[in-house]
């Protein structure tokens, strides 16, 4: 009976496809619908008999258009390409059809029926073990999708990609685009680790360049100095008039002087980073090569951010923020209750601030006594932490960051303000903190250093001057 049905469906098929060209591939779609159906009902003979029927249909219409048809010729193999593969022992067949296939997709030249061809290798390879070459397919699979496209258009084939495979369910797909998305990934970040490197290595050299500059004009400038002293004595009725230029001038120099010592420091620092780079980074690389990818990845996003805002300090180092008079007494409030959400239950808040007015910058002052006080909580198991300030004089006062913690050893205070003076495990910090938190401090006239004598715990104290 379902033999019976099956041919008059045929029939009427073959009816249709000498009708109208157009209802031959719906013919052949129909057809391996029915294919599967047999198999699912166990039917092998009468599923292999359907496709022969079905390659006697194509046949048939392409002897009387005198047209190859070789993407109906494809879905055919397609299927008996899938029934070998539900089939044990039957590797040479598959590999038949897969040779039919490629030489079916090679004759359409369409991008869809290449696309569905490395897709079928892909599974063939995955059915029978060869796991490299099915990822090798998926990989050229994505290749052939992403050519011609940015990273966010890449980014976006993958995204679309990984969706696709796991609402159809396909495991195998699902893994090897995550693998082969993950590597992208990866290789992405490290070539914006590379630039970021360039750029400071770029940044050096115009700094080295501004330092001759510098030193070429305090020469330029000493010289007039030693004119102008050599013109007061022969000119006695000049004096006064060449003194002033000689003290502004000297004023000048001491500033220059104090402006390029920082600067040297500075360089000399970014020097010493530039040359332990590798080994600052060379434990996160060798971690997500073996497979710890999220921490190390994000600890290498963190240091290359605060990297990047210790630069932008240090070059506008000589910018001051934009001062204005406040009662410090509500800021710091606020401070230390945000502070507060980091501090261990046996850990006491101590807030010492009275209600003064104070001419600084909100903002940058908040992120300091912030880090500050962070920095106690985690070293702080229990005991009190206390910020407090503390008027020294008309235009200068002190905010005091104490604790009871474990305090700092010896060897580590002298490095404690200097960036990137030793190798640190990114994922627990990368030491620029406390560098960043001095620079912020300058630019808001002030400085910011520790306290040696105190011995019970470790103390900060921020000085200001307005």
């Amino acid at each position: 009976m379902k033999k019976l049905l099956f041919i008059l469906t045929l029939a009427c098929g073959l009816m249709a496809a000498q009708a109208q060209n157009t209802d031959l591939k719906k013919t052949v779609e129909d057809g391996i619908k029915t294919s599967i159906q047999q198999t699912e009902n166990r039917e092998w003979k009468e599923a292999f008999a359907t496709c022969r029927q079905l390659d006697g249909l194509i046949a048939i219409q392409e002897q009387k258009t005198k047209k190859a048809m070789p993407e109906l010729h494809y879905l055919v193999s397609k299927e008996r390409l899938r029934m070998y593969m539900r089939l044990s022992n039957k590797q040479n067949e598959c590999q038949e059809q897969l040779a039919k296939m490629e030489d079916w997709a090679e004759k359409a030249k369409s991008n869809e029926v290449n696309e569905d061809l490395l897709m079928s290798k892909a599974g063939y390879y995955q059915k029978f073990g060869m796991n490299d070459k099915s990822l090798q397919c998926y990989k050229q699979l994505v290749q052939t999708r992403s050519q011609g496209k940015d990273e966010q258009g890449v980014n976006q084939c993958y995204q679309e990609m990984l969706a696709q495979a796991k609402t159809g369910k396909n495991a195998a797909l699902t893994r090897a685009i995550e693998r082969l998305y993950t590597n992208w990934q990866d290789s992405i970040k490290s070539v914006k680790a590379a630039q970021e490197l360039k750029s400071l290595q770029d940044e050096y050299a115009a700094s080295q360049n501004t330092l001759v500059e510098k030193e070429s004009k305090i020469n330029t400038q000493k010289g007039i100095i030693t004119f102008l002293c050599i013109l007061v004595a022969a000119l006695a009725g000049g004096l006064l008039f060449f003194i002033g230029i000689m003290f502004k001038n000297i004023r000048q120099i001491k500033k220059q002087k104090k402006s390029l010592s920082i600067a040297n420091d500075n360089n000399e620092l970014k020097s010493k980073f530039i040359n332990k780079i590798g080994e600052q980074i060379t434990p996160s690389l060798d971690a997500i090569e073996g497979g710890n990818v999220k921490k190390h990845v994000q600890a290498l996003k963190d240091l290359m951010t605060h990297i990047q805002s210790y630069m932008e300090l240090e070059s506008t180092r000589e910018e001051r923020y934009e001062m204005k008079d406040m009662n410090i007494s509500t800021l710091c409030e606020n401070i230390m209750n945000k502070a507060k959400e980091s501090f261990k239950p046996e850990v006491v808040a101590s807030l010492n601030v009275p209600r003064v007015n104070v001419r600084t910058n909100a903002e940058a002052l908040k992120n300091v006594l912030l880090y500050l006080l962070g920095n106690a909580a985690l070293h702080t198991e229990a005991g009190k932490i206390t910020l407090e300030f503390k008027k020294r004089s008309a235009h200068s006062g002190q905010f005091i960051v104490t604790d009871t913690g474990c305090g700092i050893p010896e060897e580590k205070r002298g490095s404690l303000f200097k960036p990137f003076s030793e190798v640190q495990d990114l994922t627990k910090g990368d030491g620029l903190g406390l560098p960043t938190c001095a620079l912020i401090a300058y630019k808001l006239n002030g400085t910011l250093r520790l306290d040696d004598e105190y011995k019970k715990g470790t103390r900060f104290i921020l000085e200001l001057h307005s």
